[in-house]
Protein backbone atom coordinates (compact mmCIF):
# COMPACT_ATOMS: atom_id res chain seq x y z
CA UNK A 1 0.00 0.00 0.00
CA UNK A 2 1.38 3.19 -0.88
CA UNK A 3 1.22 6.31 1.59
CA UNK A 4 -2.23 7.50 0.87
CA UNK A 5 -4.64 9.58 2.91
CA UNK A 6 -8.50 9.21 2.70
CA UNK A 7 -11.56 10.33 4.66
CA UNK A 8 -15.07 9.32 6.03
CA UNK A 9 -18.00 11.45 6.82
CA UNK A 10 -20.32 11.23 9.86
CA UNK A 11 -23.49 13.05 9.85
CA UNK A 12 -25.67 13.04 13.16
CA UNK A 13 -28.76 11.28 12.11
CA UNK A 14 -30.45 11.53 16.36
CA UNK A 15 -28.87 10.75 19.74
CA UNK A 16 -26.00 8.54 19.39
CA UNK A 17 -26.48 7.46 15.69
CA UNK A 18 -24.32 8.72 12.61
CA UNK A 19 -24.32 7.72 9.03
CA UNK A 20 -21.15 7.01 8.29
CA UNK A 21 -20.02 7.46 4.48
CA UNK A 22 -17.02 5.86 2.59
CA UNK A 23 -16.21 9.57 0.09
CA UNK A 24 -16.15 8.26 -3.12
CA UNK A 25 -13.92 5.76 -3.33
CA UNK A 26 -16.50 3.37 -3.15
CA UNK A 27 -19.28 4.03 -5.30
CA UNK A 28 -21.16 0.89 -4.83
CA UNK A 29 -21.05 0.92 -0.90
CA UNK A 30 -24.07 2.06 1.14
CA UNK A 31 -23.39 4.48 3.70
CA UNK A 32 -23.93 2.47 6.98
CA UNK A 33 -24.81 3.79 10.79
CA UNK A 34 -23.08 3.44 13.90
CA UNK A 35 -24.70 4.15 17.30
CA UNK A 36 -23.88 3.80 21.06
CA UNK A 37 -25.18 0.95 23.20
CA UNK A 38 -28.08 2.07 25.96
CA UNK A 39 -28.32 4.07 28.05
CA UNK A 40 -26.78 6.99 25.91
CA UNK A 41 -27.69 5.37 22.26
CA UNK A 42 -29.90 2.91 21.19
CA UNK A 43 -27.79 0.25 19.99
CA UNK A 44 -29.11 -0.21 16.83
CA UNK A 45 -26.23 -0.36 15.12
CA UNK A 46 -22.11 -1.01 15.44
CA UNK A 47 -20.28 1.50 17.94
CA UNK A 48 -16.98 2.44 17.44
CA UNK A 49 -15.07 -0.76 19.68
CA UNK A 50 -17.18 -3.12 17.53
CA UNK A 51 -15.81 -1.14 14.18
CA UNK A 52 -12.16 -1.15 15.59
CA UNK A 53 -12.02 -4.65 16.32
CA UNK A 54 -13.95 -5.70 12.93
CA UNK A 55 -10.81 -3.68 10.77
CA UNK A 56 -8.39 -5.10 13.24
CA UNK A 57 -9.75 -8.95 12.38
CA UNK A 58 -9.81 -8.34 8.65
CA UNK A 59 -6.62 -6.38 8.54
CA UNK A 60 -5.09 -9.81 10.46
CA UNK A 61 -7.44 -11.62 8.38
CA UNK A 62 -6.09 -10.01 5.23
CA UNK A 63 -2.21 -10.27 5.83
CA UNK A 64 -2.53 -13.96 6.88
CA UNK A 65 -4.26 -14.90 3.48
CA UNK A 66 -1.46 -12.83 1.96
CA UNK A 67 1.62 -14.88 3.82
CA UNK A 68 -0.66 -18.16 2.39
CA UNK A 69 -0.75 -16.53 -1.26
CA UNK A 70 3.15 -15.54 -1.09
CA UNK A 71 3.72 -18.96 -0.14
CA UNK A 72 1.32 -20.55 -2.54
CA UNK A 73 -0.57 -22.93 -0.25
CA UNK A 74 -4.29 -23.65 0.36
CA UNK A 75 -5.31 -23.56 3.79
CA UNK A 76 -9.15 -24.74 3.38
CA UNK A 77 -10.50 -21.14 4.29
CA UNK A 78 -10.34 -19.61 7.21
CA UNK A 79 -12.44 -18.32 10.34
CA UNK A 80 -11.47 -15.07 12.22
CA UNK A 81 -12.71 -14.29 15.87
CA UNK A 82 -11.93 -11.12 17.52
CA UNK A 83 -12.69 -10.37 21.13
CA UNK A 84 -12.49 -6.85 22.46
CA UNK A 85 -12.25 -6.59 25.84
CA UNK A 86 -13.01 -3.23 27.92
CA UNK A 87 -12.35 -1.87 31.06
CA UNK A 88 -11.70 1.40 33.00
CA UNK A 89 -8.65 3.22 32.82
CA UNK A 90 -6.86 4.97 36.55
CA UNK A 91 -9.72 8.04 35.88
CA UNK A 92 -12.78 5.22 35.52
CA UNK A 93 -13.03 5.92 31.67
CA UNK A 94 -13.62 3.14 29.68
CA UNK A 95 -11.21 2.04 27.41
CA UNK A 96 -10.34 -1.17 25.07
CA UNK A 97 -7.54 -2.57 27.23
CA UNK A 98 -7.13 -5.61 24.71
CA UNK A 99 -8.56 -7.47 21.36
CA UNK A 100 -7.83 -11.04 21.08
CA UNK A 101 -7.50 -11.92 17.79
CA UNK A 102 -7.73 -15.74 16.52
CA UNK A 103 -7.30 -17.61 13.00
CA UNK A 104 -8.41 -20.57 12.30
CA UNK A 105 -7.60 -22.15 9.37
CA UNK A 106 -9.75 -24.73 7.56
CA UNK A 107 -7.01 -27.66 7.47
CA UNK A 108 -4.99 -29.23 9.91
CA UNK A 109 -1.39 -27.97 10.40
CA UNK A 110 0.18 -31.36 8.49
CA UNK A 111 -1.61 -30.81 5.79
CA UNK A 112 0.15 -26.71 5.20
CA UNK A 113 3.35 -26.39 3.53
CA UNK A 114 5.71 -23.73 4.52
CA UNK A 115 3.63 -23.15 7.97
CA UNK A 116 6.58 -21.31 10.28
CA UNK A 117 7.19 -18.92 7.29
CA UNK A 118 3.28 -17.90 6.79
CA UNK A 119 3.47 -17.86 10.72
CA UNK A 120 6.59 -15.65 11.01
CA UNK A 121 5.36 -13.17 8.28
CA UNK A 122 2.01 -12.27 8.05
CA UNK A 123 1.91 -10.44 11.32
CA UNK A 124 4.38 -7.73 10.20
CA UNK A 125 2.63 -6.60 7.29
CA UNK A 126 -1.16 -6.37 9.01
CA UNK A 127 -1.24 -1.86 8.66
CA UNK A 128 -3.94 -1.65 10.89
CA UNK A 129 -3.37 -4.44 13.55
CA UNK A 130 0.03 -3.87 14.06
CA UNK A 131 -0.65 0.33 14.53
CA UNK A 132 -3.26 -0.65 17.31
CA UNK A 133 -1.35 -3.15 18.99
CA UNK A 134 1.39 -0.15 19.51
CA UNK A 135 -1.50 1.55 21.99
CA UNK A 136 -3.80 -1.76 22.91
CA UNK A 137 -2.61 -4.87 24.25
CA UNK A 138 -3.17 -7.16 21.37
CA UNK A 139 -2.88 -11.18 21.29
CA UNK A 140 -3.35 -12.43 18.05
CA UNK A 141 -2.91 -16.93 18.06
CA UNK A 142 -3.73 -18.84 14.98
CA UNK A 143 -5.29 -22.45 15.19
CA UNK A 144 -5.62 -25.34 12.46
CA UNK A 145 -8.96 -26.86 11.47
CA UNK A 146 -8.41 -29.68 14.63
CA UNK A 147 -8.05 -26.93 16.64
CA UNK A 148 -4.61 -27.21 17.21
CA UNK A 149 -2.93 -23.93 18.65
CA UNK A 150 0.28 -23.32 15.92
CA UNK A 151 1.30 -19.38 16.95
Amino acid sequence: MAQESFSVTLTHKDNYRFEVEFEDKFPEFDVYLSDEPEPMGNNRAPAPPHMLIAAVANCASASFMFAVNRAKQDIGGMVTKATCHIGRNENRHFRIVKIDVEIQTGKPASEIAELEDILSRFEGISTVARSVEEGIAMETTVIDSTGKRLK
